[in-house]
């Protein structure tokens, strides 16, 4: 999800925003610290192109398939409530099984 967020926007302008969060489920043993995943399978942050602030996310496959949950949606609401403060696009890489 980082490699293609770097893909898209100008080099060295990526700044990500709660990289350190994780879900909040307890269910099937993923309260355990060694279950845990930082970033909760969504990316978010933003960047420039040609120079024009945008916001993104990209959602991540490879954990927990991309799922949606309480963590990875407030993510999301997060950089779209920051872009539309600052008047600036979201744009989203959806990888995701649901």
């Amino acid at each position: 999800a980082r490699e293609r967020l770097e893909l898209l926007l100008d080099p060295g302008s990526f700044r990500e925003l709660d990289a350190f969060v994780v879900q909040r489920s307890r269910d099937f043993g993923m309260d355990k610290p060694e279950n845990q995943i930082l970033g909760d399978s969504v990316v978010t942050g933003w960047g420039t192109i040609n120079g024009r602030l945008v916001y993104v996310y990209s959602q991540d496959f490879t954990v927990f398939g991309g799922s949606l949950s309480e963590v990875h949606a407030a993510k999301i609401v997060k950089i779209m409530e920051m872009a539309m403060k600052n008047g600036a696009p979201v744009i989203g890489l959806n990888d995701s099984g649901g």
